[in-house]
């Protein structure tokens, strides 16, 4: 730390000198900004989001000595852009954008979610326990609410299990919308706008009923799990591309410590189910999102 803040500190000196520059460039390590910016698309109704993102922000700020900032972003596509821009340093992702950032902007995954002890979740199909669906061949000709295109859980890992695994194509035999969040997917479900909705789900501690509990709570009674896609890796973190190693390796730190707290754990819970996070080893356990993702774009 003491190296990272001595690194920070001629950063500084040198930004002052000569315009007050964002960050200060070393070839040989990277950059280190003045302030970094921490962004993430939300899972839900978007203040609620913000008001668990601030907090996080600020406790990654007291642990790296950073300002860090917040970026909520109103689609997936907004949030990959911003760190491929450098808009956003610190991005957090589901499994399709993470592997969109990392493959188009040279993003360097550094975290990944852990929920109760779980690395994996699945795709959720949620439709009214009244409505009479007891089977996916019941779904041909009805609607359907997605989440974002490009959303893993949201989108496309049960495009492909309607498609693959039941022979169900979603642009012809049924007709969908994209409901903008997880909540309000949920939501459009249990109104009973659509005959079936797509949520995240299928692992402990995750189920896309969840977002909407608070104010319905009857809506485990109301809204049934009708089945899940195949396992899709936990979203995570990335920093973009050309910070800092020693940097990076910092926020991955500070992520983890956070969610090992009390109330770092209380936030990362209400922010995203998560209840702790792991380093990523490993990036290939992203490539059958890639494979996924792939689907798309030979479309």
């Amino acid at each position: 730390m003491k190296r990272l803040l001595s690194t920070l500190a001629a950063a500084l000196l040198v930004a002052s000198l000569f315009g007050g520059n964002a960050f200060a460039q070393d070839d040989a390590r990277g950059e280190i900004p003045d302030r970094l910016v921490l962004g993430m698309v939300p899972s839900r109704e978007a203040d609620a989001i913000v008001d668990s993102l601030d907090p996080i922000a600020e406790m990654l700020s007291e642990r790296l000595l950073i300002p860090v900032d917040t970026f909520v972003s109103t689609n997936f596509v907004g949030l990959v852009e911003a760190i491929g821009t450098g808009r956003v340093d610190i991005g957090l992702f589901g499994p399709a954008a993470l592997v969109q950032a990392m493959d188009a902007y040279g993003a360097v995954p550094i975290v990944a979610s852990v929920r109760q002890g779980s690395t994996t979740y699945r795709a959720q199909f949620n439709v009214r326990c009244d409505s009479g669906i007891e089977t996916f061949e019941d779904l041909r000709g009805r609607t359907i609410a997605f989440v974002d295109p490009g959303s893993a859980s949201g989108y496309q890992f049960p495009y492909v299990t309607l498609k693959s695994t039941y022979g169900i194509d979603p642009d012809t035999e049924m007709t969908s919308i994209f409901a903008g969040s997880h909540d309000a997917s949920a939501l459009a479900v249990y109104n009973g706008d659509v005959d079936v909705s797509v949520t995240f789900g299928g692992s402990p501690g995750s189920d896309g009923r969840e977002t909407i509990e608070g104010d319905y709570p009857d809506v485990k009674d109301v809204v049934c799990i009708l089945g899940y896609s195949d396992d899709i890796p936990n979203d995570g973190a990335v920093v973009r591309k050309g910070l800092d190693p020693e940097l990076a390796d910092q926020i991955a730190q500070a992520l983890i410590d956070i969610a090992n707290t009390p109330e770092g754990k209380e936030l990362t819970n209400t922010l995203f189910n998560v209840t702790e996070f792991a380093r990523i080893t490993d990036p290939s356990v992203y490539d059958i999102v890639r494979e996924v993702s792939a689907t798309f774009q030979r479309r």
